[in-house]
C-alpha cells in the first residue's frame, strides 16, 4: 500500500471588492501584484505560490471581488483545501461577503476570517463580529468555533498570525496525496498569446511532468512546457504548486478537471465540473428584439464568459461572435457584414486592422475595467430603451417645409406627414439623427386662422416655445405625456 504524503494547502482567498485581497496576497509575496492590476481590482483568477519563514508553502488563488465576477469566484473555490474571508473593519459584512459565504458552505471548505483595515479610523471590529452572527459565523471565543485574524494589509501587520494559522488548520485536515497515483487537477484559468493556449492548473493528487499525456475532457495532449508562477519554466509539479501549462490545443472553461488517464464519458466531467466545455469559435444568443450587434475578444476565457454573461441579460444586445486573443481579420471582416460593434477587452487591434477599422468606419470599444464596459453597455441600452419609449409614445410627425419670419417670430411651415399634431403638445425637432431639443406648440395656424390640430396630408404654420433654431428639412415629432 502506497503511503500518503502531506501537501502544502490551496488556500482561496474571497471577499467583497475593495476589501483588500490583493493588497493583502501583495504584502505576502511582496510582489507588488495590486499595484498592477487596472483599477485596483483582480481581473482574472490567479494562483500564487509562498514559503514561511519555517519553509512551509501556501498556495493561495485570489479570486476577483467585483459584483460581475461570481462564477470565476465560485470556480476558484473548487481548488481550495482553505478559504480566508476577508472582511474590511471599516466596511463590515457587504453583498459579496455574504455570497462567498454561500460558496465556502456549498463547497464545504474550512475557513478563517481576516479582518483587514485595522489600522483606519473608521475600524469597527466589534460590527464585524456582530454583522458575521447575523450570518450564522460565530467566532471562536465568542461561542463558535470559524478562527479569526486581524491584520493590515497596508501596514503588513498580522501577516504571520495569518500564515500561522493557515498551517495550523491545514494540519488539522490533514492533507495528503499519493505520488503514485494518477493525475488529478483543475483548470484555474485559460488563456490566449503568443505562446498559444495557456492553462492555468493546480493537481491535487499524483505528479505531473513535461512530457505526460493528460486528459481535459475529451482532449488528450502532451504536456510540452510548465512555468512557476515566477514565470520559471519546470520540468515537473507536485499537488498544491500553480502553473501555466502548454499543449492544449482548446479553450476549457475555469473548473474543468484533469485527469492522467482517459475519462470514457463526458458524463462524469460534466456532474462534477457543471461547465459548458471547450468553446468554439462563436457563441450567439437568441433574443427576440436585438438592436445592438456585438463581437467581443478577451484576454482570458473566464473574462469573456463573464462579460457574455452580464450582456445576456439585455434582449437588446446579440453577441455574433466572441473568442479569446486579440482581434484578426475574419472578425473584422464579420463586424462590416453583420454590422456589428467590437468590444475588446485587454486586447487589441494590429495597426493594419485599425486602419481597415477607420475605414470600414467600425465602432470599436477598448476596457481594461470590467465595471467600466459593463457601464458604458448599460448607457447605450438605457439611451435605446428611451428613444423606444418616445416612439411609443408618439402621435404625430411633420416635415418643416418652410421657414418664414413675421414681427420677429419664426414661424414653421410644416406638412403632417403621419398622425396629427396638436396645439399646445410637446415636440421634439430631429435635424438627420441629431435632437435639436424639445419644445411645445405654442400656436398652430392654417391660412392665419388659429386651428386646434392638423391631421395626416395637412399643412400649417406653427410657432415654438421655447424657440429653437430650426430649418428647412427638419422633423417635428409629437409625443403623447
Amino acid at each position: 500500500m502506497t503511503k500518503k504524503i502531506s501537501k502544502p494547502p490551496v488556500v482561496v482567498v474571497l471577499g467583497h471588492v475593495d476589501h483588500g485581497k490583493t493588497t493583502i496576497l501583495d504584502g505576502l509575496r511582496q510582489s507588488n501584484l495590486a499595484k498592477k492590476e487596472s483599477g485596483g481590482i483582480t481581473q482574472h483568477i490567479g494562483a500564487y505560490e509562498i514559503k514561511t519563514k519555517e519553509g512551509k508553502k501556501i498556495t493561495f488563488v485570489d479570486t476577483p471581488g467585483h459584483e460581475a465576477f461570481t462564477n470565476l469566484r465560485a470556480r476558484g473555490a473548487q481548488s481550495a483545501d482553505i478559504a480566508l474571508l476577508v472582511i474590511a473593519a471599516d466596511a463590515s459584512v457587504q453583498p459579496q461577503t455574504k455570497e462567498a459565504l454561500t460558496v465556502i458552505r456549498k463547497n464545504k471548505i474550512p475557513f478563517i476570517v481576516v479582518i483587514n483595515k485595522i489600522d483606519l479610523e473608521k475600524a469597527n471590529f466589534e460590527k464585524v463580529i456582530k454583522d458575521l452572527g447575523k450570518q450564522k459565523v460565530l467566532i471562536e471565543g465568542r461561542g463558535g468555533e470559524t478562527p479569526l485574524v486581524k491584520v493590515s494589509g497596508k501596514n503588513k501587520t498580522g501577516f504571520e498570525n495569518l500564515l500561522d494559522l493557515i498551517i495550523l488548520l491545514a494540519e488539522i485536515e490533514k492533507l495528503k496525496y499519493n505520488p503514485q497515483a494518477s493525475v488529478e487537477g483543475l483548470v484555474i484559468e485559460t488563456k490566449k498569446d503568443n505562446r498559444g493556449v495557456v492553462l492555468s492548473i493546480i493537481i491535487n493528487d499524483g505528479h505531473l511532468k513535461i512530457g505526460d499525456k493528460i486528459f481535459i475532457e475529451k482532449e488528450e495532449l502532451k504536456v510540452r512546457a510548465m512555468f512557476n508562477d515566477q514565470g520559471q519554466r519546470v520540468s515537473e509539479i507536485l499537488p498544491s504548486t500553480p502553473v501555466e501549462l502548454l499543449g492544449s490545443k482548446l479553450i476549457h472553461t475555469a473548473g474543468t478537471i484533469i485527469k492522467g488517464e482517459q475519462i470514457k464519458t463526458g458524463t462524469e466531467i460534466q456532474d462534477q465540473t457543471q461547465n459548458i466545455g471547450p468553446i468554439k469559435a462563436e457563441t450567439f444568443f437568441q433574443k427576440p428584439s436585438q438592436k445592438f450587434n456585438f463581437i467581443i475578444k478577451a484576454d482570458t476565457y473566464g473574462t469573456l464568459e463573464t462579460i457574455e454573461e452580464k450582456l445576456s441579460q439585455f434582449e437588446e444586445i446579440k453577441v455574433v461572435q466572441s473568442g479569446v486573443g486579440n482581434l484578426n481579420e475574419a472578425e473584422v471582416e464579420l463586424a462590416k457584414t453583420a454590422k456589428a460593434s467590437i468590444v475588446l477587452f485587454r486586447v487589441k487591434a494590429s495597426r493594419n486592422l485599425e486602419q481597415r477599422i477607420e475605414r470600414e468606419n467600425i465602432n470599436v470599444f477598448e476596457f481594461t475595467l470590467i465595471y467600466e464596459l459593463l457601464d458604458q453597455v448599460g448607457d447605450l441600452v438605457y439611451s435605446l430603451r428611451v428613444n423606444e419609449e418616445k416612439e411609443a409614445k408618439k402621435v404625430g410627425e411633420a416635415r418643416v417645409m418652410a421657414k418664414f419670419s413675421k414681427e420677429k417670430l419664426n414661424i414653421a411651415g410644416l406638412k403632417v406627414i403621419s398622425g396629427r399634431i396638436k396645439l399646445d403638445d410637446q415636440v421634439e425637432i430631429i435635424r438627420g439623427k441629431k435632437s435639436l431639443g424639445e419644445t411645445t406648440i405654442s400656436s398652430l395656424y392654417f391660412k392665419s386662422n388659429p386651428i386646434p390640430e392638423a391631421k395626416k396630408g395637412e399643412e400649417c404654420g406653427a410657432l415654438f416655445n421655447p424657440k429653437l433654431d430650426f430649418q428647412q428639412g427638419d422633423i417635428v415629432k409629437l409625443y403623447i405625456p
